[in-house]
């Protein structure tokens, strides 16, 4: 039940409505009964009715002077009273009724004996009539409007609980709004320290949820940034030197060739500006493809095919270019196993690409480059092992070829490992089965 009221803010405001009415209605209730009970014992008690009715008496004693009236002449008597507009007149002696305003027919002396007579003998006044003495009682509603400003006290004093009682339940709800609207206030200057407040479970409490998510979104978001910003400038600053190094060498060798007499000498020294040029080239090649790679939001993958019919022929020129350079490639552990893969062709080139250069650069020939598969449930993966030329001095550089393989591994939904020890530098990398 707890659950159906906080659910929804308008059950909330239907709730605050009906717990107002119902409160206002008690209390009307209350007052109505207390205030009519005061006010019964107050008219009965005192004199109040008794001395509203003189004015009235006093005229009715003109009246009958005037025009030598008996107490049973009920026809003026009825003129009198329709023409005062009151609300109940009679007349009567020794408890017997001769004249009452409620009746339109003629009564006798002692005809017709009432019994409010009895209640209302106090308010009995004495008159003198053109036959004798007679007790009148004269009613025009003195009491009324006590009666009538009562309820209208009454129905005020209950709608303003109403209303106070819908104030009170809606002005948390305001002030809840405010604290939201502050909240909001804040995180627009910046300031995402600032933890949004979440109550209840409903529109309101739905609201500050989706704020306080967003806040840690954004969040994440700057810090993401900051992350990623730092690492782009590590990698500039980084490639930058790397940059350097080949082209000090390359204006380095085109200076002394330029000095040399002999055209073998200049010969000798263009050769290595150009493996300079071609160096310097390679890290151009592999910056731009960092930056591509990363400002690439979405790639289109190929339809689910075989592993070996999605790969084969990419590892195929792998050992290709890598026997054209010199290296012998075993695979006797390379084989092929029923299962659906997706790849990006662009981006298999490109680690080709990657991973051919740097076996050139850091594997050594005498040793085989061990190339094998695996499969596992996460999917198939594909390892590529190599001594490394220069034990224990691996030039680690950078990274961004490593870097660039890994980036198009994951937009690809598959991952990248590297493991280099003392001797051998191992890259493996794992591509997810579809379905």
């Amino acid at each position: 039940m707890a659950d159906f009221w906080n659910a929804s803010l308008g059950r909330k405001l239907t709730r605050l409505t009906l717990l107002g009415f119902f409160s206002a209605l008690l209390l009307f209730l209350a007052l109505f009964f207390l205030g009519n009970r005061l006010l019964d014992d107050y008219f009965s008690t005192s004199a109040f009715i008794y001395n509203a009715e003189i004015p009235y008496i006093q005229e009715l004693e003109h009246y009958i002077e005037e025009e030598h009236l008996s107490a049973t002449d009920t026809p003026r008597l009825d003129e009198w009273f329709q023409k005062k507009h009151l609300s109940h007149f009679t007349v009567s002696r020794e408890n017997s009724l001769i004249y009452d305003s409620a009746y339109s027919d003629v009564m006798s002396l002692g005809q017709a004996r009432a019994d409010f007579l009895n209640y209302n003998w106090m308010y009995f006044h004495t008159v003198t009539f053109a036959d004798g003495d007679a007790d009148v009682y004269i009613y025009a509603d003195y009491d009324t409007k006590f009666y009538l400003l009562l309820w209208m006290l009454d129905t005020f004093v209950s709608i303003c609980l109403w209303i106070l009682i819908f104030t009170l339940g809606v002005r948390k709800e305001v002030a809840y709004i405010q604290q939201l609207s502050q909240s909001v206030q804040e995180i627009e200057l910046g300031s995402m320290d600032c933890e949004v407040m979440v109550k209840g479970k409903d529109e309101l409490g739905r609201l500050a949820m989706g704020l306080d998510r967003m806040r840690r979104a954004l969040i994440e978001k700057e810090h993401n940034e900051q992350v990623m910003k730092a690492a782009q400038d590590k990698l500039v600053l980084g490639m930058a030197h790397d940059l350097r190094t080949p082209l000090t060498g390359l204006m380095t060798f085109l200076e002394i060739a330029r000095k040399q007499d002999r055209q073998e000498d200049t010969i000798s020294y263009l050769d290595k500006s150009y493996d300079k040029a071609l160096q310097i080239r390679s890290l151009s090649d592999q910056m731009f493809d960092f930056f591509l790679i990363n400002s690439e939001k979405q790639i289109q993958l190929e339809e689910p095919e075989s592993a070996e019919f999605a790969l084969g022929d990419y590892l195929s020129e792998l050992c290709a270019l890598l026997q054209m350079d010199g290296f012998s490639v075993s695979i006797e552990h390379l084989s092929w196993e029923p299962m659906q893969i997706q790849i990006c062709t662009d981006y298999m080139g490109r680690i080709m690409d990657n991973l051919v250069s740097n076996i050139k650069k850091y594997a050594n020939q005498d040793s085989p480059v061990m190339l094998f598969s695996s499969y596992t449930d996460s999917g198939i993966c594909i390892t590529l092992k190599n001594r490394i030329a220069i034990p224990n001095q691996f030039v680690h550089g950078t990274g961004i070829g490593t870097k660039n393989i890994k980036s198009m591994m994951e937009q690809m939904h598959g991952s990248s490992n590297i493991s280099i020890t003392e001797t051998d530098y191992t890259i493996s990398l794992l591509f997810p089965p579809c379905g």
